[in-house]
């Protein structure tokens, strides 16, 4: 009888060590398994060749950044023209430009801390896309043409996000409108006339009239593209007179 009990109790353990070296094994593998699901989910999501949801999260968030940014300087211009600046004396001269930035006064510069304080950011890489680079793909302020639904005659101040990319301009339109569709500008206009300074590029400034896109008239802010369908550009009536 004790000669059994002993083999019953080796046994018991030997058993009991088995099972528990198996249940390790069982843990061991569940966390291998996990770990490689958890891999694969980050490749995806890392991945930039894809375009599915991942792809559209940027797209969205592109979309919303170009929005704010324009919203954000038009707060800046309304304040500056709230303390006192009039339209036609905003100066719209950058860091970059030399002894102009930092000559006094500063109270109309509208990139100047004195000033409206304005950062105007830059374009993400992945919003560019550039087919001319006369002007080059950036954002472009100033107060250079008449946009004819406006109140007069008189220049009016048009912020542009120049050559962005035509899925962000679709999201952009669809947030605020409501549809995705790209308004072309008319074959005898091409965008940098209409929306950006010549002073800034090898062009002629023209008047943002309802000849040059229907579409725009008594649209404060929304993204078109040329007539051939290869440049688009984001632009808002920053101030109008």
């Amino acid at each position: 009888m004790l000669y059994n009990n002993i083999v019953m109790n080796a046994y018991c353990k030997s058993f009991s060590k088995k099972r528990q070296t198996g249940n390790a094994l069982i843990y061991v593998l569940i966390v291998v398994a996990l770990f490689g699901a958890l891999s694969f989910l980050l490749a995806r999501q890392t991945d930039t060749s894809e375009t599915g949801v991942v792809g559209e999260e940027k797209i969205n968030i592109y979309a919303g950044q170009l929005i704010s940014s324009a919203s954000q300087l038009k707060q800046a211009v309304d304040m500056m023209q709230y303390s006192g600046s009039a339209i036609d004396d905003l100066d719209f001269v950058t860091p970059d430009d030399e002894p102009a930035y930092s000559t006094a006064p500063h109270i109309d510069k509208v990139f100047h801390p004195e000033g409206g304080a304005v950062i105007l950011p830059k374009l993400p890489t992945e919003v560019v896309s550039q087919f001319s680079n006369d002007p080059i793909a950036k954002w472009y302020i100033g107060r250079f043409n008449n946009v004819e639904w406006t109140p007069s005659i008189a220049e009016d101040v048009i912020l542009v996000a120049h050559q962005i990319s035509p899925a962000v301009c679709a999201k952009i339109n669809e947030t605020l409108t409501g549809s995705a569709t790209i308004p072309a500008l008319g074959v005898a206009y091409s965008l940098r006339n209409v929306l950006i300074d010549d002073s800034l590029h090898s062009g002629a400034n023209t008047d943002f009239d309802v000849a040059a896109c229907a579409a725009c008239e008594g649209v404060p802010s929304l993204c078109i593209t040329n007539n051939a369908g290869t440049m688009y550009s984001f632009y808002s009536i920053v101030a109008q007179q």
